[in-house]
């Protein structure tokens, strides 16, 4: 869903977007929307790597698979935050 939303946001900005931007500072980092696909591939092998692993040591661990679990939870809500971000300040 959050890929859906920054490729329907980003396809048509042809210029550098901001993706870091320190208050002191100012603009830190800028990039193109495809810093922002990378950002998702990341989350998304994370998610896949926690996932496959939660299943692997289910029947062993269960707390430690509910971990990882919530992890990815957190991972994707984190990651949305990010993009959200990223969309708002462009």
């Amino acid at each position: 869903m959050t890929a859906l939303v920054a490729y329907l946001r980003l396809v048509e900005i042809t210029t550098p977007l901001i993706i870091h931007f320190d208050a002191y500072r100012g603009i830190d980092f800028l990039g193109d929307r495809f810093d922002v696909l990378k950002i998702l591939t990341v989350a998304w092998m994370m998610f896949l790597i926690n996932s496959i692993l939660a299943e692997f040591i289910f029947d062993r661990q269960r707390f430690l698979s509910l971990v990882l679990v919530y992890v990815n939870l957190a991972t994707s809500v984190l990651t949305s935050i990010a993009i959200a971000v990223i969309i708002s300040v462009n």
